[in-house]
């Protein structure tokens, strides 16, 4: 319990058992409980102004603009290019015969069920005969891997493109998503030259391009796309919020509300 009365400072005693000063009359629970939440209210607002801007280069950033869906969309469908066989894989050893098309999803299919056992293949790599084809093997899977992660993360920082870096950073992800796709595919396509060419009996692959080619032009439209957006010098729709930067009852809005209230009484 309040010893004094918050308005008028009288000191409470033990028989002033009722809510009101026996003073002033004020409600001493509720005294001032306006004003605390109006400051409440303006410490909301006043965070809500800060954090506008922020929710608006977000939102522009992935929907703000039909360039900004477009660049969406083409942030993923280099993965789903990867889904196209890059070429096919037949081995043959004794009693076993197996044949596959090479993807993405072969190839992490691979990894999941039977794991890399980086011991082995240091060992492979070491030999005279499949050391190299074993190297380009394993380029091919940090390329393809590298094409899933930089599509991937490239995506997700496209929340970010209407930040500073944004431009440089769009630009980033797809030439370093190019880079990986090219060490992927031409490691892939070295590889089965060389198996083909050491072991002909055991092992027969073949390549197609296909993919490879579509996850390039789609990294460059991507690329395209993102000069565009910079060429045309696209800004950021910004909801005014400013107002809610000034406390509740030194807003001009509020000014005025009061203004017309008093002159609407005087009347």
């Amino acid at each position: 319990m309040a010893t004094y009365c918050p308005k008028c400072n009288y000191k409470l005693r033990i028989r002033d058992w009722r809510p009101e000063c026996p003073k002033c009359g004020v409600n001493v629970m509720y005294y001032g409980n306006e004003e605390r939440l109006r400051k409440e209210a303006d410490a909301a607002e006043y965070h809500h102004a800060m954090t506008q801007p922020k929710y608006d280069r977000l939102k522009f950033s992935l929907i703000g603009h039909p360039l900004s869906i477009v660049r969406l969309v083409l942030g993923l469908l280099p993965v789903a290019a990867m889904l196209i066989p890059s070429g096919k894989l037949n081995y043959t050893l004794p009693f076993a015969e197996h044949s596959d098309a090479v993807s993405f999803i072969s190839v992490i299919q691979f990894i999941t069920d039977k794991g890399l056992d980086f011991g082995l293949l240091k060992s492979l790599c070491g030999t005279e005969l499949l050391g190299s084809a074993m190297v380009c093997w394993a380029l091919a899977v940090a390329g393809v891997l590298g094409v899933a992660v930089t599509s991937l993360v490239g995506w997700i920082m496209l929340t970010l493109s209407c930040s500073p870096k944004g431009f440089r950073r769009n630009i980033a992800f797809p030439v370093i998503g190019m880079v990986f796709a090219t060490v992927g595919f031409v490691s892939y396509a070295v590889m089965v030259s060389k198996l083909n060419a050491a072991v002909p009996d055991v092992f027969n692959g073949t390549v197609m391009p296909w993919a490879y080619i579509l996850v390039l032009v789609l990294f460059a439209a991507m690329i395209v796309v993102n000069v565009i957006y910079k060429k045309k010098n696209i800004q950021v729709k910004y909801k005014d919020v400013s107002e809610l930067l000034i406390p509740y009852n030194e807003r001009p809005s509020t000014i005025a509300k009061k203004k017309a209230e008093a002159a609407a009484a005087a009347k």
